[in-house]
């Protein structure tokens, strides 16, 4: 017996020298390689990050503004999808007398057959957003009355555009939250989308939205990255790409704050194809509100010929957008015998700044952008 397990302890070490070695022989072989030739196959292995984000095909959408409706056919052939801007609601229901709802026959014709359209019903009013928010039978008489619509005129779904100024309040919050879910079953009954428009500076700014709550109760939220720097304010680009040391928030930083709430599938981003034109003083601090201007008419007057003094455009590297000075000087003295300098400061998103940021969607997964508005670019 003692010989027996003897014998078994050196066939056990025998083994054990044995699997060492095949395994240093393996690892030596491994390293031995050529650099070139370990790297091929890692990537083999594991392709990176971006290359999977690379395949992401990115779908577009426009809106399209009652006022901007004329009466012949518009070419939205590029587009996936067409969304209206839209109808409004009233203390009574959505309201039949608004410029909105008037144009929404124009709207119907100017649009292929084929083409998938969505409704926007737009609530910018705080007076009326506060009544509806705290009267369930308006709020049902509203939803009703919209699906209709979007039955009887052919619409895929709503779109919500809730702007509600308001701070994280949690009363404003649950009755949102109580409305939203409402909406969304009922379109949903009817196989019709429902949809949400948000603010991007919704974060940055502690809008009262339940993201968590909205995510789950629509088909998808519109995330509406532009106006980050407002018309009452200081003057800086729409929203920024990027932060650097000059902005507090960035177009990055707005999209992660998203996908910790709403899947990559259902966010939408918005692009705003304008800018704004601030009256500065020599500090560059506003004098008055800024004059909003589409890319168009930015395009027409400074980029083609800017005919102003001192005129100077430059692309701002950390925010992607573009910036442009120039000032006004009056022929004639004023009345204290001084002649008047206007100093001018014009941001605005374009064609190029849109693209940098659609390649960072895409890196992180996301699919899906629109643009605000037809007419303007």
């Amino acid at each position: 017996m003692i010989c027996y397990h003897i014998k078994m302890r050196k066939l056990i070490s025998i083994v054990l020298v044995v699997v060492v070695g095949l395994v240093t022989l393996y690892f030596y072989g491994r390293f031995r390689q050529p650099k070139e030739v370990r790297k091929n196959t890692e990537k083999k292995v594991s392709p990176s990050l971006k290359q999977i984000d690379n395949t992401v095909t990115v779908s577009k959408s426009i809106f399209v503004p009652y006022w901007s409706i004329n009466q012949e056919s518009l070419d939205f052939s590029e587009y996936d999808e067409v969304i209206y801007f839209g109808i409004a609601p009233s203390r009574q229901g959505i309201n039949r007398q608004e410029e909105g709802y008037i144009a929404l026959e124009k709207f119907i014709s100017s649009v292929s057959e084929v083409k998938k359209k969505y409704l926007t019903l737009r609530m910018i009013d705080d007076e009326i957003n506060s009544f509806i928010l705290n009267n369930k039978n308006i709020q049902k008489k509203i939803i009703d009355e919209s699906l209709n619509i979007l039955t009887e005129k052919g619409f895929s779904g709503l779109v919500l555009d809730l702007e509600i100024s308001n701070i994280l309040n949690k009363d404003i919050t649950d009755q949102i939250n109580v409305f939203v879910q409402t909406f969304y079953t009922t379109l949903n009954k009817d196989y019709r989308k429902f949809y949400l428009a948000l603010y991007g500076d919704t974060f940055y700014r502690k809008r009262p939205f339940d993201l968590k709550h909205i995510s789950r109760n629509s088909d998808g939220i519109l995330i509406m990255a532009y106006d980050f720097h407002k018309s009452r304010g200081e003057p800086g680009p729409n929203f920024p790409y990027e932060s650097g040391a000059k902005y507090q928030y960035n177009f990055k930083t707005m999209i992660s704050d998203f996908l910790q709430f709403v899947p990559k599938e259902k966010l939408t981003v918005i692009y705003g194809m304008f800018g704004y034109n601030w009256l500065v003083d020599e500090k560059k601090r506003p004098i008055r509100q800024a004059e909003a201007l589409s890319l168009n008419e930015i395009k027409k007057k400074f980029i083609m010929k800017c005919e102003f003094k001192n005129c100077i455009i430059k692309r701002d590297k950390i925010s992607q957008e573009t910036e442009i000075n120039y000032i006004i000087s009056s022929s004639t003295p004023d009345e204290l015998n001084i002649y008047r300098i206007d100093y001018h400061i014009v941001w605005f998103e374009d064609e190029e700044s849109v693209k940098v940021k659609t390649e960072y969607l895409k890196e992180q997964g996301i699919g899906s952008v629109s643009y605000w508005a037809s007419g303007y670019f």
